[in-house]
């Protein structure tokens, strides 16, 4: 097993005890620092507890095996907001009944609610549309969860 498979791991092993999904990690240069970014989500959201209960864990861990980030690094754990774009299936089943605002390769975006979701479409639920909008994942551009007040 490669760091990187490790470290996957060991990430995925600190959101479970804490019943979180990891949803994205980076690891990057920040100067002479490593930063770990890493983006958890739950069902009902993340608070800073779960992000903190995170961080201590996975600290604790890397703490053990220092091979897997070689000399100071910086670790960080937030939730993905509101306004990151959308990528994996797993990022569109976690907003199902959410109203997102799509842009495709056409360049014109399409607001709706999100249906349905699979590996290559999208079924949305559009406004003054009586049959849903089926949008091809491969011609999204952009996708995210349209804030509503």
């Amino acid at each position: 097993m490669d760091n990187r498979e490790k470290l996957n791991s060991l990430i995925a092993a600190a959101c479970e005890a804490v019943g979180a999904e990891l949803v994205e990690f980076d690891m990057f240069k920040a100067g002479k620092r490593e930063v770990l970014r890493i983006y958890i989500d739950k069902a009902n959201g993340v608070d800073v507890e779960d992000c903190a209960a995170v961080s201590r864990r996975l600290s604790d861990a890397l703490d053990q095996d220092e091979s897997l980030i070689e000399g100071a690094f910086t670790l960080e754990v937030s939730s993905p907001g509101i306004d990151r774009p959308l990528k994996s299936t797993r990022d569109f089943e976690r907003n199902l009944n959410q109203l997102l605002r799509i842009t495709r390769e056409t360049g014109k975006p399409l607001t709706g609610t999100l249906t349905a979701v699979d590996e290559q479409n999208l079924a949305l639920s559009v406004k003054g549309v009586t049959d849903a909008v089926l949008v091809s994942r491969s011609e999204i551009l952009s996708a995210k969860v349209e804030v509503q007040f």
